[in-house]
């Protein structure tokens, strides 16, 4: 606790005390202008304003990223659910926490467009708190019109946080309200039951073959980021640049790499069920293609909706043949298809009663099976007929 006077203000002395905590932490100016110099030499930048470093760097075509060429970002697809083919903003930050809210800030934002010869990037980074403001005008400057973003994850996190920062900065922030594609969510999709996660990482070595060497991981950016402001210790600080071109680079290629994923499943072991199923959102016909071409190993998911797809396109006899088969696996979903089929669509009672009384007995299932029956009264027909004329069972007996 500190010393109190009678009228309950610390002490001259203590005060001194107090203030020399923090100070002793401080950068002097002259000092951090040295490390900002180090630091631009280093990551061969320019100070385009006290505190704001810009970075840019130039990749052709020629380069390779793990087993790709970068020329294959020249070729870029409509995956499933796009709207439109457009040119593209791949974008990716690092930030002074993990958790969001409004005490976090971007302190490195990395964007990268794809031109003629290759792939043009431009990292701005901040070394002081002051430079935010001029930070992100800039920013807004450097995005070329009528792109969309390319992220991972972020939707969840990376251009929320940005729009916080322009709203509490007061600058308009009509730059950020963009079409978003963000890479997480396709490659759950096709690979979330192939591999342990689902990281940009994982992504890297498993699709890419690009393998990281010296890498600081992106969880010690924010205390390489603030040892910087603290010291002038810039050794992790230049990794954290090095890692955020890493992740650019890597959304590109990974952009177009998941697009031939899509278009050759089967050479990349996507799960057929779930990319499917992502197709059903715009081509039903290339997810039925896709999960007859695999009909023989389907897991029980992919042939309801498989069975799905047929009925929805009136191929009731292979639905059919799909929902008995998964009937006879014990497929409730299967069964109340059956008796909805006969009920409704052949009009054969018999085998509607007999799937109906196969049903757990839920208060649909009661109400389904009571109209079955009063059907076959109204027809004449009797229950002691399921099994001599169908060969069907009758749970409810003769």
């Amino acid at each position: 606790m500190p010393e109190i006077q009678s009228s309950g203000i610390p002490s001259p002395t203590r005060l001194d005390t107090l203030r020399a905590g923090p100070l002793k932490t401080r950068l002097p100016k002259a000092s951090q202008s040295r490390s900002d110099e180090q630091l631009v030499a280093a990551v061969g930048g320019q100070v385009v304003e006290t505190g704001l470093i810009r970075i840019e760097r130039f990749y052709t075509f020629t380069e390779s990223w793990g087993n790709t060429q970068l020329n294959i970002v020249q070729d870029l697809p409509r995956l499933p659910g796009q709207t439109r083919i457009q040119p593209w903003i791949y974008i990716d930050t690092e930030t002074t926490g993990l958790a969001g809210g409004s005490g976090t800030l971007a302190f490195l934002v990395g964007i990268a467009v794809i031109e003629e010869h290759g792939i043009r990037m431009t990292q701005l980074l901040m070394t002081r708190y002051a430079a935010e403001t001029q930070m992100l005008s800039l920013l807004e400057q450097c995005l070329p019109d009528n792109h969309g973003f390319v992220s991972y994850n972020g939707k969840s996190y990376d251009l929320p946080l940005l729009l916080t920062r322009f709203r509490m900065q007061g600058l308009e922030n009509a730059c950020l309200t963009r079409e978003h594609l963000d890479l997480l969510h396709p490659t759950r999709r096709l690979f979330s039951k192939r591999w342990q996660d689902c990281r940009l990482a994982t992504l890297e070595t498993k699709l890419l073959e690009f393998y990281r060497y010296d890498d600081l991981p992106g969880s010690e950016a924010p205390e390489a980021w603030f040892n910087y402001l603290r010291n002038g210790q810039s050794r992790k600080l230049i990794q954290v640049v090095k890692h955020n071109q890493y992740d650019i680079i890597t959304l590109a290629v990974a952009h177009a790499v998941l697009g031939r994923c899509v278009k050759n499943p089967q050479f990349y072991c996507v799960d057929h069920y779930n990319l499917a199923r992502w197709l059903c959102e715009t081509d039903e016909s290339r997810a039925i293609a896709l999960l007859e071409s695999r009909k023989a190993s389907l897991c029980g998911d992919g042939k309801r909706l498989l069975a799905h797809l047929y009925r929805r396109h009136s191929r009731w006899d292979e639905a059919i043949i799909l929902w008995e088969s998964l009937a006879k696996q014990g497929c409730i979903e299967s069964l109340e298809r059956l008796a909805k089929y006969h009920e409704h669509v052949s009009k054969d009672l018999l085998k509607a009663w007999h799937y109906s009384s196969l049903l757990p007995g839920s208060k649909a299932d009661r109400k389904r099976l009571e109209r079955v029956t009063l059907k076959m009264r109204q027809r004449n027909i009797s229950l002691c007929e399921c099994e001599d004329t169908t060969g069907l069972r009758c749970r409810g007996g003769r």
